[in-house]
């Protein structure tokens, strides 16, 4: 009868995998348990939003959407990985985390990182990333910040691109870390031939996704960075904008001053002489149940408060009424 051999004696992943305990997950494997996950968390998401509506009103409700996500994340994770058991996608196709060179299972402190920068990582950039665009009212500011968003969209696609090849780290983070996927059962011989036909798909996906970066992505962002780079160099003199080289000052074509919200005066429909067109019934906004603020149109005709209908349509563009399609710029202001 033949021993079983300890989880820390497995080799690492530059050996034959039929020498492992565990052998490494596939990528398909990965991506059907990450697509339940978010599948349990836009589920729980609902659930938290229903809760909070109930609790805090509608405005709260549509006002802390991305925060409401947040806690759903962190209540999932929390509950499963911190917890030392498998996400309802990890139960699915029966996946456990193993270290980098597979000799041992992860630690319990890089899980809580993976938890908290899953959670909050993406939060953290996007609101840097628009500070940097919204700190000045210098275009040259917002064409950086754009470029880092190229960048980091380039970053993004070369991890997915070696995803793709190497069947894992299918999230940054757990690839910093060194969080990786092994399947937790026994492979036969069948289960295996599928597998590796199951994966060659997705690294024919790879050489696409590559192909696509290589030829979009990433010559335009040199060019980008080369122009950026070639007018810091340029003598400060420069900051009086030419415009079409006709020796013309540009500064007056950009937009300066702009009032404080305090200082903006609103249509509130309180007030009965405000818009009196607006019958008695229409001057309620459903969203934050008040009289209308600013009241405004969505494209469908639906009346709501700037704020209110402005805030929804960034998070669903859709009226809340008739869910027809509804973008934030097309959203009107009636005056």
């Amino acid at each position: 009868m033949t021993s079983r051999s300890d989880p820390r004696e497995m080799k690492p992943p530059d050996y034959d995998q039929s020498t492992l305990l565990l052998p490494f997950a596939d990528a398909p494997s990965i991506v059907q348990a990450h697509q339940k996950d978010k599948q349990t968390e836009a589920i729980l998401s609902v659930k938290l939003e229903r809760f909070f509506r109930s609790l805090k009103g509608q405005l709260f409700t549509n006002a802390c959407t991305e925060e409401i996500s947040i806690v759903a994340k962190l209540m999932y994770f929390g509950l499963t990985t911190l917890a030392g058991s498998k996400t309802l996608g990890e139960e699915y196709v029966d996946l456990v985390y193993v270290s980098r060179t597979g000799k041992e299972l992860v630690k319990r402190y890089k899980k809580l990182l993976f938890v908290l920068s899953y959670a909050l990582g993406p939060l953290v950039v996007s609101r840097i990333l628009r500070r940097w665009g919204s700190g000045s009212d210098d275009s040259d500011s917002k064409d950086k910040t754009y470029s880092y968003r190229r960048i980091l969209d380039i970053f993004l696609n070369v991890h997915l691109v070696l995803f793709y090849f190497s069947g894992s780290y299918y999230d940054v983070i757990k690839r910093i870390l060194g969080m990786r996927y092994a399947i937790g059962h026994k492979v036969n011989p069948n289960e295996a031939k599928f597998r590796t036909s199951n994966s060659n798909t997705y690294k024919f996906l790879g050489h696409i996704l590559l192909l696509k970066v290589a030829s979009e992505k990433l010559p335009a962002t040199l060019q980008y960075l080369k122009k950026l780079l070639v007018s810091e160099g340029t003598d400060s003199a420069n900051d009086m904008k030419v415009c079409g080289g006709n020796g013309v000052d540009a500064s007056h074509y950009y937009i300066k001053g702009i009032p404080d919200e305090s200082r903006l005066s609103h249509i509130d429909l309180s007030d009965k002489s405000q818009l009196p067109f607006i019958p008695e019934v229409s001057r309620t906004c459903i969203l934050c149940l008040n009289l209308m603020v600013d009241p405004s149109c969505t494209p469908c005709g639906h009346l709501f408060c700037w704020n209110c209908i402005v805030s929804w349509c960034k998070e669903r563009a859709e009226c809340p009424l008739c869910r027809q399609k509804s973008h934030p710029q097309q959203v009107l202001s009636i005056r």
